[in-house]
């Protein structure tokens, strides 16, 4: 994800849009994970909700509220089952 998706996913009028992947995630363990600081500058400025993916869950969400996101989602975060 970048600032040009995040750019026309504006342009789409897009209700929220999803970051990802924030920190490591075992689901996709090539991905190179943005980072905390640069998630909040990715969402600095955008004016929908940004809800972050990827090595995020719960225990998170205070950190996902400071850097402006919305809130976290994920699967095994959620249901370690899966």
């Amino acid at each position: 994800h970048s600032a040009e998706e995040l750019s026309l996913a504006q342009q789409m009028d897009v209700d929220f849009v999803t970051l990802s992947p924030v920190q490591p995630t075992q689901t996709h363990p090539d991905a190179q994970p943005l980072g905390w600081a640069e998630a909040a500058r990715l969402i600095e400025g955008f004016n929908r909700p940004v809800y972050l993916l990827g090595g995020v869950g719960p225990g998170e969400r205070q950190k996902a509220w400071e850097a402006g996101a919305q809130g976290v989602a994920g699967i095994r975060a959620f249901w370690p089952e899966a």
